[in-house]
This record gives C-alpha cells, sequence and structure tokens, in this order.
C-alpha cells in the first residue's frame, strides 16, 4: 500500500522525464524512501537499476554492483573491477539508457576512505553520464546533506535534490481511514508519520490492541526499529538512550540536558545535539516570541513512534518481559496515554495551520508557534502551545482539547479567557478552541471544528 507523496512523486517524475542526470535522495531510516523510488518507476513505467551498498570494502560493493547490472542483463558477464569509475566507464561506452540507483551511499563510508569514495563519484558524474540517470540516496541525513555542501567534491553536481520527511497527519490517516477523528489522532499521536510503522497498524483493530501487538510485543519489527535500529548511524559518542529518556514527550533546554546527563558544560554537549538535529533526529526551536534569543532554544524528539518508545516502555523493558504486554499495559500506559496524545495533538494543530496557510487560508497569520509567557508581576510563567502571529503584532491563542465524549461548554472556554487575559505582556486578538468532541455554540470565541482540520 502505497500512501500519499504526491508532491514528492512529481519532483522525482519530473526529474526522469528531464534532461538532469543526477539527483540525490535522502531521509531518516523507514521514511520510505525505497518505496518512493519504486513508486516513481512503477508510475513511469521506465526500467530503473537497484543496488543497495553494503558495509562491506569498496572493492565487494563494485562486485556486487557489478553483479546486479549482469542480472539485469545490463553487462554481459562478471568482470573483475576494482572502482565504480571503472563500471561507469564501461556503461558510458554501451551508450545504453540507464535509470541506475544507489542507495545506502554512506555506507560506502565504512571501510573506505569518505574523500576518495566522494572523488571517485565526482568523476563519474562530470565524464560518464551521457545516457545515465544517477539517483544517490541514503539514511543518514547529516552524511548525505554534506554531499550539498560547498567544501565536499559532489559540491553543485546535483541537478536535483530531495529530503523526504514522514508523512503528515492528513497523508498518515488512509491507513486507518474509517477511524473516528479522535481515533485518527491518537494514531498518528502513537505510529507518526513513518509508513513502516504505519504499515503495521492492523485498521480494524483499537489502538490499544494495536499497541499490545506491535510496541510491546519484543519480538515486531516495530519494537526492533524502536529499540535501536533507527539509531544506527548515532555515533557511539552519544548516549543516545538517556537522551531520549531525558525528552521523553516534553522540551528542554540545553542546560537542563547537560543537569539531567550529568555532563560539563564546555560546549560539547550542544555540538551533540545540533549533529542529532543535522540527523533528522530531533528537533530544535525557539518559542514564537523568542527567535533569536539562544537561552530560550529547546530540543525535543521528532519522531512520535520513539516519543512513545521512550515515555512509555524503554526505561520499564525488564517489567515488559515479566508482565507480558497485556498486564503491562494496563499498568504502564493505560491511564497515561491521554496525556501524551494531547500534547501530540497540540502538534497536528500546528501544523494543519502551515498546511492552511500554504493552501492559501488564514491570510492573516505570519507566523506560527508557542508562546512563552513569563508574568513577573502575577509571577506565572508558562507557554502557549499554539499561537499564531498576526501581521499587527498581536496574537490568537488556540486552545486544544482531546476529549472523549466530554462537552466543551462556555463556562470553560471562558475560564480559560480569564486565565489568558491576566497575562499582560501578550496583546491577544483572539482565543479560539478546538476539540475532538462536541463545543457549545457561542459568539464570544472562535470556535475551529475538528473536520477543518483534516479538511473534510
Amino acid at each position: 500500500m502505497f500512501v500519499g507523496r504526491k508532491e514528492e512523486l512529481n519532483i522525482l517524475n519530473n526529474f526522469i522525464n528531464s534532461n538532469d542526470k543526477t539527483f540525490i535522495l535522502y531521509g531518516k531510516r523507514r521514511v520510505g524512501k525505497t518505496e518512493l523510488i519504486k513508486e516513481t518507476f512503477r508510475n513511469n513505467k521506465a526500467p530503473y537499476i537497484y543496488f543497495e551498498c553494503t558495509k562491506d570494502t569498496l572493492k565487494n560493493n563494485v562486485l556486487s554492483f557489478i553483479d546486479v547490472l549482469v542480472s539485469n542483463n545490463v553487462l554481459p558477464e562478471r568482470m573483475d573491477l576494482s572502482s565504480f569509475i571503472d563500471v561507469f566507464r564501461i556503461l558510458d561506452i554501451s551508450n545504453k539508457k540507464l535509470n541506475i540507483v544507489i542507495d545506502e551511499y554512506p555506507y560506502l563510508y565504512e571501510f573506505n576512505n569518505n574523500l576518495q569514495i566522494d572523488s571517485d563519484f565526482q568523476k563519474i558524474m562530470d565524464n560518464y553520464l551521457k545516457s545515465i540517470k544517477l539517483i544517490i540516496c541514503g539514511s543518514n541525513i547529516a552524511v548525505m546533506s554534506s554531499l550539498l555542501e560547498e567544501k565536499n567534491s559532489l559540491f553543485g553536481r546535483f541537478d536535483k535534490s530531495l529530503l523526504l520527511n514522514e508523512l503528515s497527519y492528513l497523508e498518515a490517516q488512509e491507513f486507518y481511514n474509517d477511524k473516528s477523528y479522535y481515533e485518527k489522532i491518537a494514531f498518528y499521536s502513537i505510529y507518526g508519520g513513518s509508513p513502516f510503522l504505519n504499515k503495521r497498524i492492523n485498521p480494524k483493530l483499537s489502538l490499544e490492541e494495536n499497541i499490545k501487538n506491535t510496541f510491546l510485543d519484543i519480538n515486531s519489527d516495530i519494537f526492533v526499529y524502536c529499540n535501536n535500529l533507527l539509531f544506527t548511524d548515532v555515533p557511539s559518542s552519544i548516549n543516545i538512550n538517556n537522551l531520549c529518556l531525558i525528552l521523553k514527550n516534553g522540551k528542554k533546554t540545553c542546560s537542563e540536558i547537560e543537569n539531567a546527563m550529568r555532563v560539563d558544560k564546555n560546549g560539547g554537549m550542544n555540538k551533540k545535539l545540533d549533529l542529532l538535529v543535522k540527523m533528522n533526529l530531533i528537533s530544535k526551536y525557539q518559542p514564537i516570541n523568542k527567535t533569536g534569543n539562544p537561552k530560550s532554544t529547546r530540543y525535543e524528539i521528532n519522531n512520535n513512534s520513539i516519543r512513545f518508545f521512550y515515555g512509555f516502555i524503554y526505561q520499564n523493558l525488564n517489567i515488559l518481559y515479566i508482565l507480558g504486554p497485556n498486564r503491562f499495559y494496563e499498568e504502564y500506559i493505560k491511564d497515561k496515554i491521554i496525556t501524551f496524545i494531547s500534547h501530540r495533538f497540540e502538534e497536528i494543530v500546528r501544523n494543519y495551520y502551515s498546511i492552511a496557510i500554504k493552501k492559501g487560508m488564514h491570510k492573516d497569520v505570519i507566523n506560527i508557534g508557542t508562546y512563552y509567557y513569563d508574568d513577573s508581576k502575577n509571577k506565572t510563567n508558562g507557554e502557549f502551545d499554539v499561537a499564531l502571529m498576526l501581521k499587527n503584532n498581536t496574537y490568537k491563542i488556540v486552545e486544544v482539547k482531546y476529549y472523549k465524549d466530554k462537552v466543551l461548554t462556555l463556562k470553560e472556554m471562558k475560564e480559560e479567557y480569564n486565565q489568558v487575559k491576566n497575562i499582560k505582556e501578550i496583546n491577544v486578538s483572539d482565543l479560539i478552541f478546538v476539540s475532538t468532541s462536541e463545543i457549545e455554540q457561542n459568539d464570544e470565541f472562535g470556535i475551529l471544528n475538528i473536520k477543518d482540520i483534516y479538511f473534510s
């Protein structure tokens, strides 16, 4: 089942039908890069050669590449060549029109000189792609994005590039399309936008049953993915498990992380966090009203499934082995999962506004994010999780309620409003409410219908 990716399919299809020769596609593990390529060529009907590099010597990778070419009748027989340059030189001489995909390019660095590898592919791109289109892919985003930097020998040699992110909440809902909005938000909050994870969902079962069959089954591929697979490329110098336990479902400053991990405040943690940001494993952000202030910078895990795994499971693995999925869910997840989902619902609402603005809606909004307030007069501080900055430097605050059957009453909305208006530092022009359940109709506050979030 291939879901979404209309824009990405269009980008790749245009490349195949153009005169461009080189394309770089990258994104973290299990985000759907290989499936995107397969779907593109399936729709385009153009033949292609797919080769996945391994963590092995250059010689062995070259020989494996030759085997793939022979099996696809591109080369008549196996040749004893030692470099990719030699192979592409022969392919170029044959003058055959070819689409070649080389996946997991960073694996070539494992036992080989990365400068030499990049230099070889520079020569290939400059000299041996007369009738060949070359697509280079990889999951190590830090390495792949470095190929686009000026200091790299491949700089300027990719005609097109695409960083593949997870599916949006709108795209991911196709995996469980018959669920209610309340359930769709819950599934996305736990499984996120990874096609790999979402394909493991059984839409005929409840969220609880799916969690037990995936996250709480130590033999499932989702458990393996969360427990170690996602972090395969993280340097051993970074204690990624401790960091994820600290972040869980929240946000932390670098100083808070340093204190929790008990490390020296010498700039080392900043560098490690920046690398993880570059690898697209964590996010770095500032509240909408604190941009440019380094002290307000916070970090969070940007993968819902990893948030869930480290929030509920990782630190209790031994207990899971003892109790089993059913009892573990009852004791460690059931009573806390609604709070977890409600935080992710706030993220969905922020994403809704971003999508809606790109569609030409909400033209008065110029920025979206969270708003941190520090009200010294009333000795309070906190954060509005969904804040919309308007052109006239006022704000709309969106209050997000993850309710199942409870009606959001006018009384409750007025109580929320009174709390907001007491914060003098922010000029709030409007208070908007969105809930997964019924909202009492009124003329005092704005209401964002849950159907509108899904553009239904």
